[in-house]
């Protein structure tokens, strides 16, 4: 855990303020935790009736309130839909800002996060899903793939897809886990 830790922060970019853009900005935290005896990322299985981005897996995370900063809107958007407490987040670094289909600047933070009590906001959050960090590094079961028909604008680019049981990341969250695993590999 320590090691992976020192790893990161030596291969994620430092944690900054917002990246210049002409579009709405939101930040997503990438919590990683220990669980069942293994590092796992937590994310979430968006309401099937949700407004934004229905039935998708997703971070914690959210669009940028006031004169936050990239990581306040992350902590304050993980406490609001999981019950995460800020002061169980350790920030290792930050993965490059990507664009998302719904034209949002999204800034990615890693970070180590104390064991706590998930308290879901059922406006936000269906489900929580654990996904072992090991399995993630698995080059074999990742694919890229359109998106399904139904949840994006017609035309949307390909992105990675990592399927674990029934659930299935992709979009802007599997580019983010993609970006990870990717600093990880070249961490070895």
């Amino acid at each position: 855990m320590a090691d992976l830790d020192a790893q990161l922060r030596e291969h994620l970019d430092p944690i900054g303020g917002w990246a210049p853009t002409l579009l709405r900005r939101a930040a997503v935290l990438c919590p990683l935790l220990h669980h069942d005896g293994a590092d796992h990322l937590l994310l979430g299985l968006r309401p099937a009736d949700s407004a934004t981005h229905p039935g998708q897996i997703a971070f914690p995370g959210g669009k940028l309130e006031g004169s936050e900063e990239p990581l306040e809107t992350a902590l304050r958007e993980c406490q609001e839909e999981v019950g995460m407490p800020p002061a169980g987040v350790v920030p290792l670094g930050q993965l490059p800002p990507r664009e998302s289909t719904s034209r949002f600047y999204v800034h990615c933070i890693v970070a180590r996060v104390a064991p706590f009590e998930l308290q879901l906001a059922p406006r936000e959050v269906d489900r929580a899903i654990y996904v072992p960090l090991d399995e993630l590094q698995d080059p074999t079961r990742w694919r890229d793939l359109p998106p399904p028909h139904h949840a994006t604008p017609a035309g949307a680019p390909t992105s990675p897809h990592f399927r674990q049981g029934d659930d299935v990341i992709w979009g802007l969250t599997g580019r983010f886990v993609r970006d990870l695993v990717d600093r990880l590999a070249r961490a070895r």
